[in-house]
């Protein structure tokens, strides 16, 4: 049956029983909701100390960029390949929780760094536990719910992304508020900290929390998998064999969310320092209005954008990488707007419609992702997709801006005409990018 007759056709009352029920399926991602949400606020919460780490370490803007970008995406995309092997044939929670613990610790980590190397080890400690938790929730997300309902529960699972990147603002934003008449804070064993440092021991240690709750949920049945408890795992040979056949559409689609990825570190990473240098804000007010844009922007392209794609095109992959590629030309518009008009307002709502734009592929694109992957591959092949949509994306993104910045448009507001270079060109490139991998894969439906 193909991709669409089974897409359009009625419920199978038997296969609809084969699924947790869905007060357990909501609950288990919520679960994975709150994970990513802290992820993305160790993950992003550099992007606002951006200033008082170059004041206090000496740092310019493309070291800083290093922090933000090589030193977590190395890690996290080098290791999440093994990592993925071990999901598809391991129970996935218990790797998670792992994953959250470590993370948790070495953002904590971050804060007791005196040198920039040690915070640049300090953040490839946080990539590799980060590494776990995307590629497993691909995987169990999937075996929670019907085709229907799944680029909704995939749009809801990354809007943790937009989320933690916005509380890492919000969060930071306060922390650094509530430290700023005393410049300092002094903590048991670790004595006096700047509020930087303070920052990352408040983001990180949450995570430890949430690591523990997540060994309290059972382990979901893979849906799909052949051998008892569904632990079978397609040989490497296999994974590439199929990668290979169904390169236009996977790998396209691999391609086309790393560029996405570019297009958004390249902006969102700069965009605290945006409002310092370009409108004058201070580092809290800052904070508190990009954090307030990346939750609203997120909000709207990942649950209104997966729902959307689970009802336009009947929910098959070429009709979400079609309605992708739609979203990243409106992605590619307002990238040139946002860092270039004069009202700090208006360029908050431009950043509003570009990051919703941004934000549509994270669940639709990862769904029809899911959609072409047989089950006993699909954390590896997640693997595959995440390596190549973070190296690209997350590690020269931020990288790319401040380049860009330094060496065309130094000092002053130079950084808007970075982020009017950078951030468009590649949104345009990913724009294409989705609508040949949509062609792809409408021709692997017919044959």
């Amino acid at each position: 049956m193909s991709e669409t007759t089974a897409a359009s056709a009625p419920a199978d009352p038997a296969e609809e029983e084969a699924y947790p029920p869905p007060v357990l399926a909501w609950a288990m991602v919520a679960v994975l909701f709150v994970a990513y949400i802290l992820s993305f606020i160790d993950r992003m919460i550099i992007g606002l100390l951006v200033e008082p780490l170059k004041a206090d370490l000496g740092l310019s803007d493309t070291q800083v960029s290093l922090l933000q970008g090589f030193a977590f995406a190395l890690f996290y995309t080098i290791i999440g390949l093994p990592i993925g092997r071990m999901i598809d044939r391991s129970a996935r929670l218990p790797i998670i929780a792992g994953g959250v613990a470590l993370w948790s610790f070495m953002t904590a980590v971050c804060g007791m760094a005196t040198q920039y190397w040690h915070l640049f080890l300090a953040r490839m400690g946080v990539g590799v536990g980060e590494a776990t938790l995307s590629p497993a929730a691909y995987s169990i997300i999937p075996d929670l719910f019907p085709k229907r309902r799944l680029g909704l529960a995939m749009g809801i699972y990354g809007l943790g992304s937009a989320a933690g990147a916005g509380l890492a603002f919000l969060i930071g934003a306060a922390v650094i508020r509530l430290i700023s008449e005393s410049g300092s804070v002094t903590l048991p064993i670790l004595g006096e900290l700047r509020a930087w440092q303070a920052t990352f021991f408040i983001v990180g240690l949450p995570g430890l929390l949430v690591a523990g709750l997540i060994m309290l949920l059972p382990e979901p049945v893979r849906r799909g998998a052949s051998a008892p408890g569904g632990r079978d795992i397609a040989p490497i040979s296999a994974v590439i064999d199929f990668t290979l056949k169904k390169a236009g559409s996977v790998l396209g689609l691999c391609f086309a969310v790393a560029m996405v990825n570019f297009a958004v570190f390249a902006a969102v990473s700069w965009l605290p320092v945006l409002l310092i240098r370009v409108h004058g804000f201070d580092l809290s007010g800052a904070g508190n209005l990009a954090g307030g844009a990346l939750i609203l922007g997120g909000l709207i392209g990942l649950v209104g954008g997966g729902a959307l794609t689970d009802r336009i095109g009947g929910g098959v992959p070429q009709g979400r990488l079609a309605f992708c590629g739609f979203a990243a030309i409106v992605g590619t518009i307002f990238a040139v707007i946002f860092p270039l008009v004069g009202s700090p307002w208006m360029a908050a709502a431009a950043f509003v419609v570009f990051f919703a734009a941004a934000a549509v592929p994270i669940g639709a694109a990862a769904s029809a992702l899911q959609q072409l992957t047989p089950n006993r591959m699909r954390a590896t092949v997640s693997a595959i997709y995440l390596f190549i949509v973070n190296l690209i994306g997350l590690g020269a993104g931020p990288t790319a801006t401040a380049l860009v910045g330094d060496t065309f448009f130094a000092g002053g507001d130079g950084i808007r005409y970075a982020i009017a270079w950078v951030s468009p060109f590649a949104f345009a490139i990913a724009a294409l990018l989705f609508f040949l991998s949509a062609r792809y894969a409408a021709r692997e439906q017919v044959h």
